[in-house]
C-alpha cells in the first residue's frame, strides 16, 4: 500500500531506470534530483524535478536520499535540499545553462549562430561546476571558501546577463529572500545589483552591498628583477627605485640587488632577495608619470681591465649605468596583471652620473649613450600594482608577497593608521668641494658615513638599500679624479628611537689611489647632530651644507665629545670664534640632504612648546594661535598628548572656565576637523579609544555646551562664520566629550545636577531652533552644516536622554526650519531627517511616533510642491524599510498598537500625494509618450488624458524646473516613489484601506472619487509602462503580488460606493476593469513562456496570478448586474484578451463574459451588433500577437454554445451563427498566423490572407477589414514578383469605389482625398502591376476607362494624353512584347496533418515562368517539408485522406480555353489571340492511357483508350492568386479513332502553318521547312498509315465498333486532307528551295508520289458512301471570318488539286534510334525514325498506368548523364553527299533526339520517351499560332528574351532558334537499301502527357500554334518488330530536352516564348473543311474570350 513519505523526500539518480514493461515508469538519468511522494515495498512514487508535471514509480535502491527542509507546505510545497546556498543555486543554474547551451549549439549551423557565445558559456559551465565540485569536498579554508563563493557567484551573475536572464538580486553575494525585506530594500538591492553587474562587465557581477564601499587610498607596486645581461666582469649593485617625472624627484627609498661578478644566473643568495613591494603609493601617484629607474654600481678595483686577473685588495664602488622602466597607467591601474618590462642601461661622464636619469628623460644625447650588450634584451623586470591595505593584499596575494621585504616611500602616506610606528632619517650625499692638496690631479674621494651614539659606538643602523641588513658604515661611490664629485645616493639610518636624541652621523672622507698597494688615505671628516641640545626637535629636513673639518688620523675620531661641541653647519662655523680641537678647512664643504619620517619625534616648535605649555604658561595664547598651523600628521602623532594639554587649559581644577577657554575650544574644534580628511579618518578610533580610556576631565561639559551655544547665538551676528561651521561639523565629537564628561560627572557624584544638564540641553537646542528659523542669507552655510552633522550630536544624547526627549528636540529643530526656503537648507534638512531615521531615535516607539508625525508633514509639504523629489524619496524610502523591518517581528493579526498607528500615519498623510506625485512624473517623463509607443490594449489613453488635466496639479513644470535631471535620473526618481507606494501598499491591511476610505469619504464622495481614480490610473500606468527594467523579475513579481492585492481592496469601496445607481461611475469601474486586464495580460505573467523551473518557483510564491485576477475580474463583472451595457462596446476587446491567456481554468471561467454581454446588449439594443463588431475587430489584433491558439477556438465554440442551449434565449440563432462564424474566423486567423514566418510559407500566407479576405466579404460583411487584407495580400504578392496577382488584388479595392467626389479619410495608405483621386491612384497602381506582369491585355481596359473619365468629367487633357499614349504602348507590346506561357499543375492535399485551408482539397496551380514540373514540385516540397509526394496520379483511397500524414499528388494539366465570340467572323493576328490560350481559363485536361480489353502486341492502337479529366476551378487563372481550388471534376473517355483523328489534325495544322511562314517569308532558312517535310512523308510512308489502316479501316473493325464509324470516317478525311497539304507544301517547297536543296526535293516528291497514291486508295470508297457517311463525320463549313493569313488563291489551286482525294496513311513499326556517330548501315531508317516520334512509344500496357506519371525526379541523373554523352555537333546532309549544314535546337522539341543508352534496345525505347522542352509544355496544350523565331544560317538574327540556364547544354554555332540553341542537330536521314516501315505518321507529337508535367514528345517538329497534343492524349503506336514498348521514364525537373531535328526558320513564333510574327502578305494555303464536328476550325484557333477583361474574380 503507498503511503506518504515523511523522512524521505529529497533524493538523487545514482542510476539510469528505465523499465517499458512495468506501467507509470518514470524514466530516470543520473544526476537527476527527484521528489517523493508516496512509498511501497522499495519503490518511491514522485517526479524529477526537470518535470514536475510527469508523476511515476521508481526503485527506491536508485535514489541517495538527501537532508531536506520543506517550504510552503501544501499544492506547491518546496523540497528543497540543506546544502550550502551557493551549491544549491550553481546547481541550478547549470541546469538552466545547459539547456540554452544545447539550444545555442543546435543554432551555430544558422544565420543565428553565435559562435563566441557558445564558448563563453561552455566555459562559464566548465568554471562553475568545477568551483562547485570544490566547494563540496569540504577541503577549503573558510576564506577560500568565502573567495570561492564570491567566484561562483560573480560568474553566475556574468552569464545571466550574457544570456539575457533574471538579474538576481544579492547583499554581500548571497540572494536576497524578497519575502524578508521591504518591496523599498528589495528595489535598492536591484539598484546596487544593476550598477554593480554595469560596472563590472567582466562578471563581478551583483555583489550589491548595503554600506558604500570605501574608497581605495592605498596601492602597492610588486617588484621583480627577472634578468640581467650585461657582464661587469666583477660584483656590481643594482638600486631600484621610484621616480616621478612630474615632480622631477624619487619617492620611494632604494631596493639594492647585488650581483657577483659570474652573473645574474648564478644569483642565489636568497629567495625574494631580488623582488620588493613599494608600498604606500597613493591615488595621485598613481596618476602621475612613474619611472622606475635602476641604477647600477660596479664594486672592484677603481680602473677595471679585463687583462688583469689578479684580485684587488680593496673594492671601490664605481659608477657603471643606469636603466629606466616606464610605468604606464593600465600598468599602475592594475588591469594587466604582472607586467613584464625590459630595458636597456644607459652611461656618461663620470660628472654626470648623478643626473643621468632627468637628462635619459629629456633625452639630450650628447650627454649619454647605450651600453653595448651582447644579449637582445638588457634588464628585465615585472611589476604588478596591489590595492588596499597592505595586510589585506598580502592576504588577497599570499604567493606573490608573503615574505616580500617591503621599500617604503619617502615620507608618509595618504593614510596614517594608528599603529605605524616609523623612525626613519633618510640622508642624501648630494655633492662636495674638496681643495686639490698639491696634487696635479683631482682626488679619489671616497665618503665613509656611520651612525654613533654618544659614546662613539657605531650603530648598526646604516641601510644603503633595502633587502639587506643594516650595517655600521656606508662608502659612497667614488668619481675618479674628481675634487667636485657629486654623487646624489640616498640612505636610511634607522636609529631606534631610545637613542635617537644622543646620536650623530660622521662622514669620513678619504682619498683612494689607484695604486693597488697604497692605502685608503684619511684627510677630514664633517659629523650631524640629529636633535637639538635641548633635545626638543630634530634636524629639519632640506638641504645641510656641513663644515669640513681636516683630520688624518682615525685615532682622534675615536671621542666624539671632543667634535661634537663643534659647529657642524658651515652656516654656524662663520660666526665661530673660539678655537676649534679640529681645525676647519674653510673652502671645503658637502651638502647633504635629509628627511625625517617618524611617528615619534617632532621637528615643529610650535607643537613642542604645546605640549610643554605649562614650562611657559605666558605664552599659552601665542602657542594656541599657532597649532592651527602645525601640519596635521605632526598633530596626530601626538594626538593623546595634545589632547590632554588643550582639557587642561580648558578648565581649572574646580570646573570654572578659564581666559584661555575660547581659544582652547577651537583648538579642539581644529583638532576635530582634522579627523574628518581622509589622511587621518583612521585616527577616530584612536580618538574614541581616548574619550573612553583616557578622557578624564569631568568638569569640561558646561563649559563646552556653553561655547557652542555661544557660537550659535553669534551666528546671526557675524559675517565670519567658518568657525561657527568648523564648530557644528564637529558637534559629534564635541557631544562625545560633553557626554563622557557628564557621565564622568554623574558618576563621581552620584547623578547630581541632571536637571541642570537638561536645561543647557533644552537651551542649546533652542539656541539651534532660533538660529534655524531666520531667514539670513550670510548664515544659510551655517544653518546647512547644522543639519547635516546635527544627528551625530543627537545620538550621543541618546546616552543620557530618553528617545522621546531626543526626538522631540529633533521635532522642534525640523518644524523650526521653514518650509519656504533655500533648495540648499531643503536638501539638508531632508538629510537631518533620514539621519534620525536612521538613528536609534527611530527604533523607540515613542520617538518613531514623534519623529513620523513631523516628518511625514514635512514631505508631504514638499511632495505636494513637487520639490526635492529625490530627497523625499530617500527619506520615505528609509521610513518604510524600517517600518516593514519593525512589523515583520510580529505576526500579521498581532501588531501593536503603536506600530498600527505608525503605519496609519504614514498611509494617511502620504499615500494620496505619492500617487499624486508620480502620475505627474509619468505624464512629464520623455517616456510618457508610452501611450504612443505602447500599444493601448487597455483603452486608457482617453481617460489619462482627461484625469490629467481635471486631477493632476500642474506641478509638471516644477517637477522638471526644480529637478533639472536627465530623463535617466528621473526614472529613477519614478521607480524610487514607485517602490515607496509599494511599500506602503504591502505595510497596509484591511483596517487600514478602510480607515484610508473613510478619511476620504468624510471629505465628500468626490474626495474618495479622486483617490481611487488616482490609484487606479497610476497602478494601470505601472503595469503597462513597466516601470522596473525586464531583468528585474524579483522586483516585479513582488511588485504585481502588491498590486494584485491592493486591487482587491480597492474593489471594495467600488462596490459599496460608486455602484449604486445615482453614484454609478463608469469611468472609475471602466479604469478599475482596464487596470484589471493590463494586469492579467502583462508579460512577466506569462508563465508558460517561463522555463519550467522558473514557473515553480513563480507558482510555489505566489501562485498564478492571473487566475486569481481573473476570478477577480469574474466577480467584479457579476456585481456589475444591470450597469453591464455601459461596458459595452469598450470591455469587449480588454475581455477578450483575458480569455486568450492560455490559461484553461481561466479561458473557462471568463468566457461567459461574452454571452453576458450579448445578452444586455441584445436586451438593451435588440441586437448585438456592437459586441460582435468589437470582438471580430479585436480577435483579429488579438491573435495577429500571437494570442490564442486552437484550444481556444474549441473552447470558445463549446463554452458559448452551451450558454446558448442551455439559456435558450430570443436570440438563439443569430446567437449560435455569430459564435459559429467567430470560429470559423478563428480557425482562419490562426491559419494566417501559423504561416507568418518563413520565405517557404509565401504562398501559404496568400492562401490565409484569401480566406480571411472572403470571409470579411462575404460572411460578415467588414468593407474596412476587407480593405486590409487586400492590401496585405498585395503586399504578399510584390516581393514575390507576382505582379499580375497584386494587380488583381488591387483590382478589388478598385471595384469597392466609384468615381464620386465624396471625401475619403487618410490611413496609412493614402491620404484623405476624394473617391475620384483614390481610384485613379488605384488604377495607376494597377496598371503599374500588369505592365510588370505582361498582362497588357487587362490594363488596356482600365486605361480606356481612365481616359473616358479624363475626357468626359475630368476634362484633364494632360492626363488623357499620357494614359493614350500608355494605351497604344499596351497594344504595341501585345504585338511585339516578350512573354512566355505559364505552365498549370493540378496539386492534391490530402491527409489530416496539412493545414485546415487545403486539408483533403485539390487546387490548379500557375506555375512560374519557366518553371517546369521538376521545379515546381520543388518548391512545393519546401512549402510542406513533412508532406510525401505520392508516385501515381490515381485518386487517393480514405486512408490516406483520414490519415495523420501529409500527402500531395502533382501532375500537369493543359488550359481549355473558352470559346470567345468577340473574334467570330474577324481576321485576328494569332499574336493577339494566343494570349487567351493561356489565360482566363477556368478548366484544365489531363490524358490518362489505358487499355480496354488485351493490348494487341502487333498493334496498340485498337484498344488504346484516353481518360481525359476536366477541372473547373473556382476563379478565372490568374487572378488573386497563382491558384485556386478544383470545385468541379468531370472525366470523358476518347476511343482509339477519335483520338488518332486528334492526332493526325495536330499533324496537319503544323504543316499547314509552316507553310504559311514560309510563304510569307521566304528568305528564311530553309532547312526546318526541309526536315518537317521529310518527317512527315517518311513517316507516312513507312508505316504510320499502315497501323490506321490495319487498326480502323479493317473490313472488321466497324463491325466490331459500330459507334465509332464517324470518328473512322473523320481519319480518313483528315488522312486526305493532310496529303492535299503537303502537295501544296512541296510545291512551295520547291520555288523557294536553293540549288543545293533541290536533289532532296526531288526525292521527296518521288516518296510523296507514293504516299499520295496509298491513302487515295485506302480512303476510295463509292461516291454514294462518301455522300452518306463519310461527309457525315466531315466537319461543318468553316466559319464565316477568314484568318489573316490565309490566302484565296492558295485556297482555289489546293481546291482544284488532285491531292484533295482521300488516301489512308500506313502506320510503321516503332523505329530505331540513331546518332549523328551511327553506322552507314542504320543510316535513313534510323535517322528517319528520329525524326518521327512513334506516337504511342511510351505505353505498352495498362498495368503500367500508374507508375507513369508521377516521379518527376527519376530523371535527372540518367539525363544529364545521356546528354553529356551526345556528339558535339550533328549535320544534316542527303544521300547525294550534300554539305551539311549546322542546325541548332528547336524551341519547340517536337522532333526530340535522345543520347542512346547503354543498349540498343534501350536506344530504341528511350527515343521516343524523351519530354518535351519548357517551351513545348507550354505551347503544345495551347491553341495558339506559331510563334518562335528562327533565324537563317546567314546569321540574321531576332531579338530574343534571356532562357534561364540548363542543366548539361552546350554552346554550338548554329542559327538562332529562339531559345535552346546549344544542343547538336540530328543527322540528315540517307535512303535506304532495304524498305523498312516508319515509326509514326507525319511525325505527330507525341500527344499522351507523361503524367508529371503532361508535356508530350513530339514527332513532327514544330507547334504550328494549332494544339500540337491535346495533354495527355495517347500517340500512335508503331508496333516495330512486334515488340511491347517499355515504359516511358520519367521526366526531369528543370531540364532542357534534347534538340529536335527541325529547326523553324527566323522570325517564325512557336510559342509564347519567342516574338510573335505572322506573314506580312496573304498566304493562298487554302484551309478547308477538314475538321471533325466536336472541332471547327475557330476551335483549333482557340478562339479566345473578348478581349474586354473580365473584372477580376470575387473570391
Amino acid at each position: 500500500m503507498w503511503t506518504p513519505t515523511k523522512n524521505q523526500k529529497f533524493g538523487v539518480v545514482i542510476y539510469n531506470f528505465e523499465h517499458v514493461q512495468v506501467q507509470q515508469t518514470l524514466h530516470l538519468d543520473v544526476g537527476e534530483t527527484v521528489q517523493v511522494l508516496e512509498e511501497c515495498s522499495g519503490w518511491y512514487r514522485g517526479f524529477s524535478t526537470r518535470n514536475r508535471n510527469v508523476k511515476g514509480i521508481f526503485p527506491a535502491q536508485f535514489i541517495h536520499l538527501k537532508p531536506f527542509k520543506i517550504d510552503n507546505e501544501g499544492l506547491y510545497e518546496t523540497v528543497t535540499p540543506v546544502e550550502d546556498p551557493v551549491v544549491q543555486e550553481a546547481a541550478s543554474v547549470l541546469r538552466e545553462w545547459g539547456q540554452i547551451w544545447k539550444n545555442l549549439y543546435v543554432q551555430l549551423g544558422t544565420p543565428y549562430g553565435d559562435q563566441e557565445l557558445w564558448d563563453a558559456v561552455r566555459k562559464a559551465m566548465m568554471d562553475v561546476a568545477d568551483w562547485r565540485k570544490q566547494l563540496i569536498t569540504g577541503t577549503l579554508t573558510s576564506d577560500q571558501i568565502a573567495q570561492l563563493k564570491l567566484k561562483i557567484t560573480r560568474k553566475i551573475d556574468w552569464g545571466n546577463r550574457k544570456l539575457g536572464l533574471d538579474l538576481v538580486p544579492r547583499v554581500d553575494g548571497e540572494m536576497v529572500d524578497p519575502d524578508a525585506v521591504s518591496v523599498v530594500e528589495l528595489h535598492q538591492v536591484h539598484v546596487q545589483s544593476a550598477e554593480a553587474s554595469q560596472a563590472h562587465p567582466q562578471g563581478l557581477g551583483t555583489l550589491a552591498k548595503k554600506k558604500e564601499r570605501r574608497k581605495v587610498l592605498s596601492h602597492h607596486l610588486f617588484f621583480c628583477m627577472r634578468d640581467f645581461s650585461y657582464h661587469l666582469g666583477e660584483d656590481a649593485e643594482v638600486y631600484f627605485s621610484l621616480y616621478d617625472a612630474q615632480k622631477g624627484k624619487f619617492i620611494s627609498e632604494r631596493f639594492l640587488v647585488r650581483l657577483s661578478k659570474e652573473g645574474f644566473s648564478n644569483y642565489v643568495e636568497k629567495i625574494h632577495s631580488n623582488c620588493t613591494i613599494f608600498t604606500d603609493l597613493g591615488s595621485g601617484d598613481l596618476v602621475s608619470d612613474l619611472y622606475i629607474v635602476a641604477h647600477v654600481v660596479r664594486v672592484g678595483r677603481m680602473l677595471f681591465s679585463e687583462s688583469v686577473k689578479k684580485l684587488s685588495s680593496h673594492n671601490y664602488r664605481r659608477p657603471y649605468g643606469v636603466a629606466l622602466f616606464r610605468l604606464a597607467q593600465p600598468v599602475l591601474q592594475g588591469s594587466e596583471g604582472e607586467v613584464e618590462l625590459t630595458g636597456k642601461l644607459f652611461t656618461s661622464d663620470e660628472k654626470d652620473y648623478w643626473q643621468l636619469p632627468e637628462l635619459i628623460l629629456k633625452k639630450q644625447n650628447n650627454k649619454y649613450s647605450i651600453m653595448s650588450n651582447n644579449a637582445s634584451y638588457g634588464l628585465v623586470v615585472s611589476v604588478k600594482v596591489v590595492h588596499g591595505e597592505l595586510e589585506q593584499a598580502t592576504k588577497e596575494n599570499p604567493l606573490l608577497l608573503k615574505n616580500v621585504c617591503i621599500t617604503k616611500k619617502l615620507g608618509f602616506s595618504d593614510v596614517i593608521m594608528p599603529g605605524d610606528v616609523r623612525n626613519d632619517l633618510y640622508v642624501t650625499l648630494n655633492s662636495g668641494e674638496f681643495e686639490r692638496g698639491g696634487k696635479s690631479v683631482g682626488k679619489n674621494i671616497e665618503v665613509t658615513v656611520l651612525a654613533l651614539d654618544a659614546e662613539g659606538q657605531a650603530l648598526q643602523s646604516i641601510y644603503s638599500g633595502m633587502g639587506h641588513e643594516g650595517t655600521t658604515e656606508f662608502a659612497s661611490m667614488i668619481m675618479y679624479h674628481n675634487n667636485s664629485p657629486r654623487w646624489n645616493e640616498r640612505l636610511k639610518v634607522g636609529i631606534p628611537i631610545d637613542q635617537f636624541a644622543a646620536a650623530h652621523l660622521r662622514l669620513e672622507y678619504r682619498h683612494c689611489s689607484t695604486r693597488e698597494k697604497n692605502e685608503k688615505k684619511l684627510f677630514g671628516f664633517s659629523f650631524v647632530r640629529l636633535m637639538d641640545d635641548d633635545g626638543g626637535t630634530t634636524l629639519r629636513d632640506g638641504s645641510h651644507e656641513l663644515c669640513v673639518y681636516k683630520c688624518d688620523e682615525r685615532g682622534r675620531l675615536n671621542n666624539p665629545l671632543e667634535y661634537l661641541t663643534m659647529p657642524f653647519l658651515s652656516k654656524e662655523a662663520v660666526d665661530c670664534i673660539y678655537s676649534l680641537p679640529f681645525q676647519r678647512s674653510p673652502k671645503e664643504s658637502i651638502i647633504i640632504d635629509t628627511l625625517l619620517c617618524s611617528t615619534k619625534l617632532t621637528q615643529n616648535v610650535d607643537l613642542l612648546s604645546l605640549l610643554r605649555w605649562r614650562s611657559a604658561p605666558d605664552g599659552i595664547g601665542e602657542t594656541l594661535s599657532r597649532l592651527t598651523r602645525v601640519d596635521g600628521a605632526e598633530t596626530v602623532k601626538f594626538l593623546q598628548d595634545v589632547l590632554d594639554a588643550l582639557f587642561a587649559m580648558f578648565s581649572t581644577d574646580d570646573g570654572n572656565s578659564t581666559q584661555h577657554s575660547g581659544h582652547v575650544f577651537q583648538a579642539l574644534v581644529f583638532i576635530f576637523s582634522l579627523l574628518e580628511d581622509s589622511k587621518f579618518e583612521h585616527f577616530k578610533p584612536v580618538m574614541d579609544a581616548y574619550i573612553t580610556g583616557h578622557f578624564a576631565a569631568a568638569l569640561v561639559y558646561k563649559g563646552l555646551i556653553s561655547c557652542v551655544k555661544h557660537l550659535s547665538d553669534l551666528c546671526p551676528q557675524t559675517e565670519k562664520q567658518e568657525p561657527i561651521m568648523r564648530c557644528f561639523r564637529s558637534l559629534e565629537y564635541i557631544f562625545k566629550f560633553i557626554i563622557q564628561s557628564r557621565l564622568l560627572f554623574a558618576r563621581a557624584t552620584g547623578g547630581q545636577n541632571e536637571d541642570s544638564f537638561r536645561v543647557d540641553v533644552d537651551t542649546l537646542f533652542e539656541s539651534f531652533a532660533h538660529m534655524l528659523n531666520m531667514h539670513l542669507e550670510n548664515i544659510q552655510t551655517s544653518q546647512v552644516t547644522l543639519l547635516e552633522h546635527l544627528q551625530g550630536a543627537c545620538d550621543q544624547l541618546c546616552r543620557v536622554l530618553s528617545p522621546g526627549e531626543v526626538a522631540n528636540h529633533l521635532s522642534n529643530l525640523f518644524n523650526a526650519t521653514p518650509v519656504e526656503s533655500t533648495r540648499e537648507l531643503t536638501r539638508a534638512k531632508l538629510h537631518a531627517m533620514k539621519n534620525s531615521v536612521n538613528s536609534p531615535v527611530f527604533d523607540d516607539d515613542e520617538g518613531r511616533g514623534l519623529l513620523l508625525e513631523t516628518i511625514c508633514t514635512h514631505l508631504r509639504q514638499h511632495l505636494d510642491s513637487r520639490l526635492e523629489l529625490v530627497f523625499c524619496g530617500d527619506v520615505l524610502s528609509d521610513i518604510v524599510i524600517l517600518t516593514h523591518k519593525h512589523v515583520k517581528r510580529f505576526p500579521h493579526n498581532k501588531l501593536p498598537a503603536t506600530l498600527h498607528q505608525d503605519v496609519e500615519m504614514i498611509m494617511l498623510t502620504l499615500f494620496d500625494v505619492v500617487v499624486q506625485v508620480i502620475l505627474t512624473l509619468e505624464r512629464s517623463a520623455p517616456s510618457s509618450g508610452s501611450s504612443t509607443l505602447i500599444p493601448d490594449v487597455m483603452g486608457l489613453t482617453q481617460l489619462l488624458s482627461a484625469f490629467k488635466t481635471k486631477f493632476v496639479p500642474t506641478h509638471a513644470s516644477l517637477v522638471m524646473g526644480s529637478l533639472s535631471v536627465t530623463p535617466t535620473l528621473q526614472d529613477d526618481i519614478r521607480g524610487s516613489l514607485v517602490a515607496c507606494l509599494m511599500g506602503i501598499l504591502q505595510l497596509m491591511g484591511e483596517s487600514h484601506y478602510s480607515k484610508l476610505w473613510e478619511a476620504h469619504m468624510t471629505s465628500g464622495t468626490h474626495h474618495l472619487r479622486h483617490l481611487l481614480h488616482s490609484t487606479v490610473v497610476l497602478l494601470a500606468d505601472l503595469v503597462r509602462a513597466e516601470v522596473f527594467a525586464s531583468d528585474w523579475f524579483v522586483m516585479r513579481m513582488v511588485t504585481n503580488y502588491t498590486i494584485l492585492a491592493a486591487m482587491q481592496e480597492i474593489a471594495q469601496p467600488l462596490i459599496a460606493t460608486f455602484l449604486k445607481q445615482e453614484r454609478f461611475d463608469n469611468q472609475l469601474w471602466s479604469s478599475y476593469l482596464n487596470l484589471a486586464v493590463g494586469f492579467l495580460t502583462q508579460p512577466c505573467l506569462q508563465l508558460e513562456r517561463f522555463s519550467q523551473q522558473k514557473r515553480h518557483k513563480v507558482l510555489e510564491r505566489y501562485n498564478d496570478m492571473r487566475v486569481l485576477m481573473g476570478f477577480q475580474i469574474l466577480s467584479m463583472w457579476r456585481e456589475l448586474d444591470e450597469h453591464r451595457l455601459h461596458f459595452i462596446p469598450g470591455m469587449v476587446g480588454p475581455f477578450l484578451e483575458v480569455t486568450l491567456v492560455p490559461e484553461p481554468e481561466l479561458r473557462k471561467a471568463t468566457l461567459p463574459i461574452f454571452f453576458d454581454m450579448m445578452q444586455a446588449e441584445q436586451q438593451a439594443r435588440g441586437s448585438f451588433k456592437q459586441v460582435e463588431t468589437e470582438l471580430i475587430d479585436k480577435l483579429d489584433i488579438l491573435v495577429s500577437e500571437n494570442k490564442g491558439d486552437d484550444e481556444y477556438r474549441q473552447l470558445f465554440n463549446t463554452i458559448l454554445l452551451e450558454r446558448v442551449r442551455s439559456n435558450d434565449p430570443v436570440w438563439r440563432e443569430s446567437g449560435t451563427a455569430f459564435i459559429n462564424s467567430v470560429t470559423r474566423l478563428l480557425e482562419r486567423l490562426l491559419d494566417y498566423r501559423n504561416v507568418m514566418q518563413g520565405d517557404e510559407n509565401c504562398d501559404k500566407r496568400m492562401s490565409c490572407t484569401v480566406n480571411l479576405l472572403n470571409f470579411y466579404k462575404n460572411e460578415i460583411n467588414r468593407q474596412e477589414m476587407y480593405i486590409r487584407y487586400i492590401y496585405k495580400l498585395h503586399d504578399l504578392h510584390v516581393p514575390a514578383g507576382n505582379f499580375t496577382e497584386a494587380a488583381f488584388t488591387l483590382q478589388l479595392h478598385a471595384n469597392q469605389l466609384s468615381w464620386t467626389q465624396r471625401m475619403l479619410h487618410a490611413d496609412h495608405l493614402y491620404p484623405a482625398q476624394t473617391e475620384t483621386q483614390r481610384k485613379e491612384l488605384i488604377y495607376m497602381k494597377i496598371i503599374d502591376n500588369f505592365d510588370k506582369g505582361k498582362c497588357w491585355e487587362q490594363g488596356i481596359p482600365l486605361l480606356e476607362e481612365l481616359a473616358t473619365q479624363y475626357r468626359t468629367r475630368l476634362f484633364d487633357y494632360q492626363k488623357l494624353s499620357d494614359v493614350l499614349k500608355r494605351q497604344a504602348s499596351f497594344y504595341e507590346k501585345i504585338l511585339s512584347g516578350k512573354r512566355y506561357d505559364h505552365e498549370y499543375f493540378r496539386v492534391g492535399f490530402y491527409g489530416l496533418g496539412l493545414p485546415l485551408f487545403v486539408r483533403n482539397k485539390v487546387f490548379i496551380y500557375r506555375g512560374l515562368e519557366y518553371e517546369q514540373i521538376g521545379a515546381f514540385t520543388q518548391r512545393i516540397q519546401t512549402e510542406f517539408p513533412q508532406a510525401k509526394m505520392l508516385s501515381h496520379n490515381t485518386p487517393p483511397d480514405d486512408s490516406i485522406r483520414s490519415s495523420d500524414g501529409q500527402y500531395i499528388q502533382i501532375c500537369a494539366v493543359k488550359t481549355l480555353p473558352e470559346a470567345n465570340p468577340m473574334f467570330e467572323g474577324a481576321e485576328v493576328d494569332e499574336r493577339i489571340l494566343k494570349y487567351y490560350s493561356n489565360n482566363h481559363v477556368r478548366r484544365f485536361v489531363y490524358d490518362r492511357p489505358f487499355y480496354r480489353g488485351p493490348a494487341d502486341k502487333d498493334n496498340e492502337f485498337k484498344n488504346l483508350w484516353i481518360e481525359r479529366i476536366t477541372y473547373t476551378t473556382e476563379f478565372e487563372l490568374p487572378g488573386i492568386l497563382k491558384w485556386f481550388e478544383v470545385i468541379d471534376q468531370r472525366v470523358d473517355q476518347l476511343c482509339p479513332p477519335e483520338y488518332a483523328c486528334e492526332t493526325v489534325e495536330r499533324n496537319n495544322k503544323q504543316i499547314r502553318q509552316i507553310s504559311l511562314h514560309y510563304r510569307a517569308n521566304p528568305q528564311d532558312n530553309i532547312q526546318p521547312f526541309t526536315m518537317r517535310l521529310q518527317g512527315t512523308i517518311d513517316a507516312a510512308v513507312n508505316g504510320g498509315i499502315a497501323k490506321y489502316q490495319d487498326a480502323f479501316f479493317g473490313p472488321d473493325y466497324l463491325v466490331m465498333y459500330p459507334e465509332n464509324a464517324d470518328h473512322v470516317n473523320r481519319l480518313k478525311v483528315l488522312l486526305s486532307e493532310q496529303t492535299m497539304i503537303l502537295e501544296g507544301a512541296l510545291d512551295l517547297h520547291g520555288r523557294i528551295a536553293p540549288s543545293a536543296n533541290q536533289p532532296l526535293h526531288r526525292r521527296l516528291v518521288e516518296v510523296f508520289e507514293g504516299l499520295r497514291s496509298k491513302v487515295r486508295k485506302m480512303c476510295s470508297t463509292p461516291q454514294s458512301q462518301r455522300s452518306t457517311s463519310s461527309l457525315q463525320s466531315t466537319p461543318p463549313p468553316p466559319p464565316t471570318h477568314r484568318r489573316a493569313d490565309s490566302d484565296p488563291a492558295t485556297e482555289f489551286r489546293r481546291t482544284g488539286s488532285i491531292i484533295n482525294s482521300p488516301l489512308p496513311p500506313l502506320p510503321s513499326d516503332k523505329c530505331a534510334v540513331s546518332t549523328s556517330s551511327s553506322s552507314s548501315t542504320s543510316g535513313l531508317s534510323s535517322l528517319r525514325s528520329s525524326q518521327a516520334s512513334s506516337l504511342y512509344a511510351h505505353f505498352h500496357s495498362a498495368s503500367h498506368d500508374d507508375e507513369l506519371y508521377a516521379k518527376p525526379q527519376e530523371w535527372d541523373v540518367g539525363m544529364a548523364s545521356h546528354r553529356d554523352s551526345r556528339p558535339r555537333s550533328a549535320f544534316i546532309s542527303d544521300s547525294r553527299g550534300s554539305s551539311p549544314k549546322s542546325l541548332s535546337k528547336s524551341l519547340n522539341n517536337d522532333y526530340m533526339m535522345v543520347p542512346p543508352p547503354k543498349s540498343s534496345d534501350e536506344s530504341q525505347r528511350w527515343r521516343h520517351s524523351r519530354p518535351p522542352s519548357p517551351r513545348t509544355a507550354r505551347s503544345s496544350g495551347t491553341h495558339d499560332s506559331l510563334n518562335t523565331s528562327w533565324s537563317d544560317s546567314h546569321g540574321s538574327e531576332e531579338s530574343l528574351p534571356p532562357l534561364p540556364p540548363r542543366v548539361s547544354e552546350r554552346q554550338t554555332r548554329s542559327v538562332s532558334l529562339g531559345g535552346e540553341d546549344d544542343a547538336p542537330p540530328p543527322v540528315l536521314p540517307k535512303r535506304m537499301v532495304k524498305k523498312c516501315p516508319s515509326p509514326a505518321m507525319f511525325g505527330c507529337d507525341q500527344p499522351v502527357g507523361d503524367g508529371v508535367d503532361g508535356c508530350s514528345s513530339s514527332g513532327g517538329g514544330l507547334s504550328n500554334g494549332f494544339p500540337a497534343s491535346t495533354p495527355g492524349t495517347p500517340p500512335l503506336l508503331s508496333p516495330r518488330n512486334h515488340r511491347t514498348p517499355p515504359p516511358p521514364p520519367i521526366p526531369p525537373k528543370s531540364i532542357s530536352t534534347p534538340l529536335t531535328p527541325l529547326s523553324p526558320p527566323t522570325s517564325f513564333s512557336l510559342n509564347s516564348s519567342a516574338e510573335d510574327l505572322t506573314p506580312t502578305t496573304p498566304t493562298n494555303i487554302y484551309i478547308g473543311n477538314l475538321d471533325g464536328s466536336h472541332h471547327s476550325l475557330h476551335e483549333n484557333y482557340s478562339v479566345p474570350p473578348r478581349l474586354q477583361p473580365h473584372p477580376p474574380p470575387s473570391p
